[in-house]
């Protein structure tokens, strides 16, 4: 755990305080931690081990734990799923589990507090950063509700188009009765969307919800598709919108770059901006003169680590 203490501390050196020689220092670096036969290490030995291994990763956890922290109201009910998750990982890696956690210095309260919720409340900051600008995603990428069918020959999309249009099927049951697998469920397309072969597409965003059902040959012929569109007011199906537009790499990628600048997150140390380069590239809001629409207040400004 010491070891741990002495790479969180520098990771807060290194956004708190900048380095004339573009690189954090520790305080009292030359203190011995431990001696190993005649050979003795001293914290900034130890530091500059774990920086090189893992000081690039630590940063980005620890400082997207923090923003999580302030962005995301832990729940009652985040709460159960992380115990839960907990029993998961004891029952499937038994002793192995057990040892992880001993050599860590963890104990189970220990990596449900530090690793398994603040992990949740990460994954719930795209969300947050969708339904506040909610808006300006839908007009970029006009996400509709449909529902597609697909068949390999057009008899069995002309009995499962003349069942649904009478009423006599539903999707599900039109889809299953004629050779189909699709689910027959509706799902969310943006303009971005490439499921499907683009005749299916092109039908899709022109037409309109009085249409009805249609059925669509794909362009070579080789798949037959009846479709229908279930709503283009996003007001109908916003949660499944959400979702759909969370699955969009570049609006996550534009939900990390927002609350990162947000909390005004900065590197210093050139080794550990490195390793960041390398690896987590969108942080590096440093690199970027792009501003956002609400900013934190100072207090507010992210460390490392705590």
């Amino acid at each position: 755990m010491k070891m741990k203490n002495i790479l969180a501390g520098a990771c807060a050196l290194i956004l708190l305080a900048g380095c004339s020689d573009a690189s954090a220092k520790l305080a009292n670096g030359s203190e011995t931690v431990m001696t190993v036969g005649n050979q003795t290490f001293s914290k900034n030995d130890i530091y500059q081990m774990l920086v090189s291994s893992a000081g690039g990763d630590t940063v980005y956890s620890k400082a997207q734990t923090f923003i999580a922290e302030q962005e995301v109201e832990l729940t009652d009910e985040m709460k159960d799923s992380a115990k839960n998750t907990l029993e998961l990982y004891s029952m499937m890696y038994g002793d192995q589990f057990t040892d992880y956690l001993k050599s860590s210095g963890l104990t189970e309260d220990d990596y449900v507090n530090t690793v398994i919720l603040p992990s949740m409340q990460a994954e719930k900051l795209p969300e947050i950063y969708i339904n506040e600008h909610f808006d300006e995603l839908v007009s970029t990428y006009e996400p509709i509700q449909v529902i597609v069918l697909s068949f390999s020959s057009q008899d069995d999309a002309s009995k499962a188009i003349s069942a649904l249009k009478d009423g006599s099927a539903t999707a599900e049951e039109a889809a299953a009765s004629n050779n189909s697998a699709s689910k027959g469920e509706p799902e969310i397309l943006v303009n971005s969307s490439m499921t499907y072969d683009s005749a299916v597409l092109t039908v899709l965003r022109s037409g309109s919800v009085d249409d009805g059902w249609v059925e669509v040959p794909s362009s070579d012929g080789a798949t037959f598709y009846v479709v229908k569109i279930v709503s283009k007011n996003t007001a109908d199906f916003k949660d499944e919108a959400v979702t759909a537009l969370g699955g969009i790499s570049t609006v996550t990628n534009a939900a990390t770059d927002y609350f990162f600048r947000k909390y005004n997150f900065h590197v210093y140390d050139i080794d550990v901006y490195n390793q960041l380069k390398s690896n987590h590239p969108e942080i590096l809001i440093q690199d970027s003169k792009a501003n956002v629409s609400a900013t934190a207040s100072p207090e507010a400004t992210a460390p490392a680590a705590e």
